[in-house]
């Protein structure tokens, strides 16, 4: 079984911009859609504590990126 993430949790992970292992954690941001206007309130993602940029978004916030996608 998957790990559900919480906001606040913190995990080692690979920051793409900062080209380090960094300990990263999960926040809730506004999340803009790509090759959209589509922006989404709340989505957990993962954050680099270095940079501040989004490394990723976990599986469990892909459906509400799905459902906001549909509702346009």
């Amino acid at each position: 079984m998957k790990a559900l993430f919480s906001a606040g949790d913190i995990v080692a992970s690979n920051c793409p911009h900062c080209r380090k292992a960094v300990q990263s954690r999960f926040e809730l941001r506004t999340v803009r859609m790509p090759r959209s206007r589509l922006s989404v309130r709340n989505v957990l993602v993962d954050v680099c504590g270095l940079c501040e940029n989004v490394i990723g978004i976990p599986a469990q916030s892909i459906p509400q990126l799905r459902e906001a996608g549909l509702a346009k």
